[in-house]
């Protein structure tokens, strides 16, 4: 049934694969060249929205599919605006605003065949979003700050129609070639960021990088020998799709080299990156990967991971640095910071951050502060007080503005969904790896969310989405996603 999907051609140099790796490529382009330009933007995005419900109205399937191309190749959101209005917003709002005049006026029910625990837990996490929504405006955060923290958690409104679009078996293999294009297009992007910077050709405070630092929102920062860490949101992604590639490819079986490539883009990404949560996610994940696998494969497949993320960076290093230097002193440094804050000044300020952050529990520790909540601190460098919204501390934040309860309703939803997966991992033995690597890649965005807000920002949202669609369905019977992505991870064929 699926052959004609399972070749190098239709997957890897199929036009539409060239086509979304162009649009990844031209959102940055034309978003730097209109950088400032307010109204060409509000005009574009207005157009854009209007063809979008044109195309509802048409093809609610490929509605759909604009929605996941612009959360997988729109960065983080801020390449367009409509004053002040992202297009991811405007396209989210949109969707389930037509989804939903839709659904009534059809008289179908949304939640047939949706397993009622699953909704259940759902319902009760979204009745404290709710009432932390509610909080927040009491306890007076500002209309703007609650709004913006309460979109990530909005996008859990998407399992619905989720649910029911993705039992389609028209266009299935367009997430596949979307995820591809993600990582080598977020690979490329990172990397054209560090040369220009490495070689001098970018400076900091040149329009680039402010482009890069107010509209991609991401982070370029110089740790010597001519190694600049490249840092933007939708890195997130990253570790979890290691993770799910890594699980993919410890399958007992003969695998197409252009999948083993795929390891590539993504650890090149992570090395750019440098993130301690995101490598301490990979690590977690992949042993989580032995859940299912046997200790050879495991080891081989998880070890030549982590050997290949190290010869990358230190590739990079002796690149940038002219050969003077492996980064394995940057590396340590980064790594150390976990066990000797005192050694790293993010690490520094991280634990500086603890006290305010407890002293804020202990005000509204069982429902919380509500959504928006500020953390008021002094910078223990230079003793100045600063107020931020960026708590760096994942779990503590979600334990201020949800409380407790809030935090432990999400918890729970989160192990029903791992629950669930465990049960299709032990039914469907010929579909374990895939299974596994999704629990793995929560497993990640788990530990990522200590010191990241991995769970309550948007992609981490999408994924958990993408994860409850798949473990929501009958653990009897295999979606037909499930079957063209092991099938392609696996079965590919020149």
């Amino acid at each position: 049934m699926y052959e004609k999907f399972l070749t190098n051609q239709a997957i890897i140099r199929n036009w539409q694969t060239l086509y979304l790796l162009a649009i990844f490529l031209s959102f940055r382009l034309l978003s730097f060249a209109l950088a400032g330009e307010t109204l060409v933007q509000a005009v574009l995005v207005f157009i854009f929205i209007l063809i979008f419900g044109v195309i509802y109205y048409k093809n609610q399937t490929a509605a759909w599919y604009i929605i996941l191309g612009e959360l997988l190749l729109g960065g983080a959101g801020h390449f367009f605006e409509f004053f002040g209005l992202s297009l991811r917003t405007l396209l989210f709002i949109s969707f389930i605003l037509l989804w939903t005049i839709q659904t009534i006026a059809s008289g179908q029910n949304p939640l047939n065949q949706f397993p009622r625990r699953l909704y259940s837990l759902l319902a009760g996490f979204g009745g404290f979003v709710v009432l932390s929504v509610f909080l927040g405006l009491t306890n007076q955060h500002g209309l703007k700050a609650v709004v913006s923290d309460f979109i990530p958690y909005a996008y859990f409104l998407l399992v619905f129609p989720a649910y029911h679009i993705l039992q389609k078996k028209s266009g299935q293999a367009y997430l596949v070639r979307l995820l591809t294009v993600f990582l080598i297009g977020s690979a490329l992007f990172a990397l054209y960021t560090f040369i220009v910077f490495s070689v001098n050709l970018e400076f900091l405070q040149s329009p680039y990088y402010k482009w890069f630092r107010d509209i991609a929102l991401g982070k370029i920062t110089d740790l010597g020998g001519g190694f600049w860490r490249v840092v933007v949101p939708e890195h997130l992604l990253v570790a979890p799709l290691t993770v799910l590639i890594a699980s993919l490819l410890m399958r007992r079986e003969k695998h197409h080299p252009l999948w083993y490539a795929l390891l590539l883009p993504a650890l090149l990404i992570l090395a750019l990156n440098l993130s301690r949560a995101y490598l301490l996610g990979l690590v977690g994940g992949i042993l989580l990967l032995k859940l299912r696998h046997g200790l050879k494969r495991w080891a081989l497949v998880g070890g030549g991971t982590i050997l290949l993320f190290i010869a990358l960076f230190s590739s990079i290093n002796l690149i940038s640095s002219g050969g003077q230097t492996a980064g394995l002193d940057i590396l340590g440094v980064r790594l150390g910071g976990l066990t000797r804050p005192a050694t790293e000044t993010s690490a520094t300020l991280r634990a500086a951050l603890l006290n305010p952050i407890f002293k804020m529990i202990g005000q509204h520790p069982w429902l919380g502060s509500g959504l928006g909540s500020r953390l008021i601190f002094i910078h223990p460098k230079d003793g100045r007080q600063f107020i931020s919204q960026h708590f760096d501390w994942g779990y503590l934040e979600m334990w201020v503005e949800l409380g407790l309860a809030g935090t432990l309703a999400y918890l729970i939803l989160i192990g029903a969904i791992a629950l669930a997966l465990i049960k299709k991992i032990r039914s469907a033995p010929d579909y374990i790896d895939f299974y596994v690597g999704l629990l793995g890649g929560l497993a990640a965005l788990l530990i990522i969310n200590v010191t990241t807000p991995a769970l309550f920002h948007v992609l981490g949202v999408f994924y958990l989405v993408f994860v409850l669609t798949i473990a929501a369905k009958d653990e009897t019977i295999l979606d037909n996603i499930t079957y063209l992505l092991y099938q392609t991870f696996h079965r590919l064929k020149s």
